[in-house]
Order: structure tokens, then C-alpha cells, then sequence
């Protein structure tokens, strides 16, 4: 079930406490810290309107990037003073960091009140109140079973503060069973465990009912959502879990736009792709990360895919949307790249041309196997790598770009330019950014725009037609 109403102030008397959350890293931690908002609120806590007026201080955080817990330390240090000013100012560390140092963390920065790893966010308001009870330190870390998760009690999730309402995340799956050879993903948010489908539509449902017209369903590998359920019997075999959801949820009549991220390559499936055509709301664009253009290194990543495999279901996907937009995941200087590695890699890109690319230089991760290698990437190798392969990049962007001026695009618009409320910001089913200028509210509108301009990062247009 999930709850829809706050609950009653446990002590009516007390004035309502008042909650910060910061996000930091992907699109699940923004799904997270969204669903701990509302959790908080069910207790009564109110948005703080900055960090100084919070009484709950909540710092979600990422393990993905270089140097994630000096981040965190560092912010810290600076909620330390905060906090001297404020002795009952409570400090909650969230999120992937979190998990992956756990009490040793607590014990580096005792600034920390309340330890909170990503597969217990369920439990954060009862750490709170077991806090305030006997300002005693919490930890809540380590990861749930299947059967764990279907007897929580979901909350929706409420957006943070600046966040569009037109644009939602839904998590349909927590962890991942796939173990490259480079990501903490199995370490900080465990197995692979989906969310029953009847509790994702709900979500998707309530969503649509406040005012989104878009929803990205969000997983470490949203190909194999539901394999689980159906191994316990809860799901019963088809030509595919994760198919028969897109098409359950894309049945809702408001919902305009139906995405998801992110797609592993490796159990990605004709059906799959065949269902861009038979779906509009799915636009036509993907995110399929391959990480290499080498055979070789994606084999030492334990990627289970073969570059000849990657371009089989590129071939699948244009065959079902010939103007499909493709974007994807890259990794230079993974530990024993060779230059002639990395042609490849530049090769691919090369002849894919993606729509765009999330390009990193590998740096080792604590506990994975690829930090173990020895045959590490030298730095500056690296930086050239990656300088080329994003120039190569740019170049085909601006190309895309150019080529849709004098081009008519649906656009949907999630929100309006700060500095001028006459400009609104959309993205085209090939979910290319979109600037136009208009006196009308086009927030949440899907229309017609004719493009007269492009650069690197975005389209600008003019509306054709009237907002339906």
C-alpha cells in the first residue's frame, strides 16, 4: 500500500521540526531523497528554507564519483560549525557513502547523528524519534529481501524544493546483480530486489494525478526488473517483465512521456526495442551505456556484451524508430586500456553517432576488482583520451543540432527560466533541450515548436501550434 495522507503529529504541542535534504549524484538518490521528504513529513517535518532554520540536516550521498567521501567529509566539516551553534541540530549522512564506509565513518566524523545506507530509508523516521528520545547515535545499514520490500509501507514520494513537478522519478528496483568489474552499485545498494508493479502504477498514478506528464523509471538495470518476482513465482513468464510494465504504465491516459534508465546492453531485447514503435509515449530515445569500444576491456569489465552484440541491439532499436537518439556511458583508461583500445572506442563513437555521451576517466572504487588491477591507466594518458574523445563528441552534437533547424519537434515543457519567466525549457522525443520564448504558462504543455536555432547544449524555437 502506499500512504497518500500525512499522519497526525505524534505531539500536537511541539512546533513542527523543519528538514534539509541535500542530493548529490544519479537520478535514484533524487528519487530517494524524495521519498525521505515525505517520509519526514508524515512526522510532521516541514521543508527548511535553508540549512540554518533546519533541525534535521540530511546529506544523500553518492559513491560514484572520484573522491566521494572526502566530499562528504568536507561538507561536514562545515555543518560541524553549524551545528556548535546549534547543539540540537541533528545530521543525518544518507545514500551510498553511507553504506559503503558505514560505522567507521560515524567514528572519522562524530558530527554524524544518524547513518542511513539506501536499502533502509525506511527507517529513517524511527531513527529520527529514537534520536530526539535519547540523542543517541543510529545506524541503519545493509540491504533488504525480497519479501522485506513487499511489506513496506510506500509513501509518495514529495518533490524537493526547485524540483519540476512536471518530470517524475519512480524507482521500480533497488541493487544490482551484474558485478562490473569497476562499480560499488552491488556493494552499497545490494541485490537486485523490483517493486511489485501494482505498487509502481500506483506511484506513476498519483504522479500523473498532481501534475506530471512525464515519468523515468529508474533501476541499475531496468532490463531485468522483475526476473526476481517472477523466480518466487509472483510474476508469471512472459515475453518479458520489464515489457509488460512499460505497457501497463504507458496505458495511463495523462501521462505523456513514459523513459527509463538506465538499460544494460546485455539483456537488452528485440521486444524491448519493438515496443518504441508500438508505444509513442516512449519517444524516441535511449540511454544504453557500453562503457568501451574493446572487446577486450569489456570482458575484463565483466560487462557481458560484445561491441559486434552492442551494435546488434542498435540495429533492433533503429529498425523499430529509424531517427532513433542514442546516448551512452563511456570509461577511458580502464586499467590496461591500450592506446589501440581506445581507437576503438573512438571508432565506435565514431560511427554510432550518439546524441550525446557521459565520457569519465576510470578511477578505482574501494572494494571493486578493478581497483585491484595493477596495470593501472597513467593520468595523463587519460586526459588525452578523454580531451579527444569529447572534441569528437562536440563535433557530432553541434552537427545533430544544426540538422534540426527548419525542423517542426513536439516539445514538452517541464519548467521556466529564472531570470526571464518568458522562457521556457522542453526536450523533443529525441530528448534534445528546447528554448522558447512565450507569454502564455507553457509548463507542463506538449506542443509543436519549429526549430530556427541550435548550439552544443540546445535547440531554440518557436510554438506552431496551441498547447493541448
Amino acid at each position: 500500500m502506499i500512504s497518500m495522507e500525512p499522519q497526525k503529529s505524534v505531539n500536537p504541542s511541539r512546533p513542527p521540526a523543519r528538514v534539509h535534504i541535500e542530493t548529490w549524484g544519479c537520478q535514484m538518490n533524487v528519487a530517494d531523497s524524495e521519498r525521505m521528504l515525505a517520509l519526514m513529513k508524515l512526522q510532521d517535518f516541514q521543508l527548511a528554507e535553508s540549512e540554518q532554520e533546519a533541525d534535521l540536516i540530511i546529506l544523500n550521498t553518492c559513491h560514484i564519483r572520484e573522491k566521494a567521501k572526502h566530499k562528504v567529509m568536507s561538507r561536514l566539516g562545515i555543518l560541524r560549525q553549524l551545528k556548535d551553534k546549534n547543539p540540537g541540530l541533528m545530521i543525518a549522512v544518507a545514500g551510498c557513502v553511507a553504506q559503503a564506509e558505514g560505522r567507521k565513518l560515524m567514528e572519522e566524523a562524530p558530527v554524524i547523528d544518524i547513518l542511513l545506507g539506501p536499502g533502509k530509508i525506511q527507517e529513517l523516521p524511527s531513527l529520527v524519534a529514537d534520536f530526539r528520545r535519547n540523542r543517541g547515535k543510529q545506524i541503519a545499514t545493509g540491504f533488504m529481501k525480497t519479501a522485506e520490500a513487499k511489506a513496506i509501507d510506500f509513501v509518495i514520494p514529495l518533490p524537493l524544493e526547485g524540483k519540476n513537478e512536471v518530470s517524475r522519478y519512480v524507482n521500480i528496483q533497488q541493487g544490482c546483480n551484474n558485478f562490473c568489474t569497476f562499480c560499488v552499485v552491488p556493494f552499497t545498494r545490494g541485490r537486485e530486489i523490483s517493486s511489485p508493479a501494482d505498487t509502481i502504477k500506483e506511484q506513476v498514478n498519483a504522479y500523473v494525478a498532481s501534475g506530471a506528464r512525464e515519468i523515468t523509471l529508474l533501476g541499475q538495470n531496468v532490463n531485468s526488473y522483475g526476473l526476481d518476482l517472477v523466480e518466487t513465482g509472483a510474476l508469471a513468464p512472459s515475453e518479458g517483465p520489464f515489457v509488460d510494465l512499460l505497457r501497463e504504465v504507458a496505458e495511463i491516459p495523462e501521462l505523456r512521456r513514459l523513459r527509463f534508465t538506465s538499460s544494460n546492453p546485455h539483456d537488452f531485447t528485440k521486444p524491448l526495442a519493438d515496443l518504441f514503435k508500438e508505444i509513442p509515449k516512449l519517444g524516441k530515445y535511449i540511454h544504453l551505456p557500453v562503457q568501451s569500444g574493446s572487446d577486450r576491456i569489456l570482458t575484463v569489465m565483466k560487462r557481458k556484451v560484445t561491441v559486434a552484440e552492442y551494435w546488434e541491439r542498435l540495429a533492433w532499436l533503429k529498425n523499430a524508430v529509424p531517427d532513433m537518439a542514442v546516448s551512452t556511458d563511456l570509461i577511458v583508461g580502464f586499467p590496461g586500456e591500450t592506446d589501440d583500445d581506445f581507437q576503438k572506442t573512438y571508432e565506435l563513437v565514431e560511427k554510432a553517432q550518439f546524441t550525446f555521451i557521459y565520457s569519465f576517466k576510470y578511477s578505482p572504487r574501494k572494494g571493486t576488482a578493478a581497483a585491484r588491477f595493477r596495470d593501472q591507466v597513467d593520468e595523463t594518458n587519460m586526459v588525452k583520451r578523454l580531451a579527444a574523445l569529447n572534441a569528437l563528441q562536440d563535433r557530432i552534437t553541434i552537427k545533430q543540432n544544426e540538422a534540426e533547424i527548419g525542423q517542426t519537434r513536439r516539445v514538452l515543457f517541464h519548467y521556466a527560466s529564472q531570470k526571464d519567466p518568458q522562457v521556457y525549457y522542453g526536450k523533443t522525443e529525441h530528448f534534445r533541450p528546447v528554448r522558447i520564448k512565450s507569454g502564455r504558462d507553457m509548463i507542463g504543455k506538449e506542443v509543436d515548436v519549429h526549430i530556427l536555432d541550435a548550439n552544443k547544449t540546445a535547440l531554440e524555437g518557436t510554438l506552431v501550434c496551441e498547447a493541448v
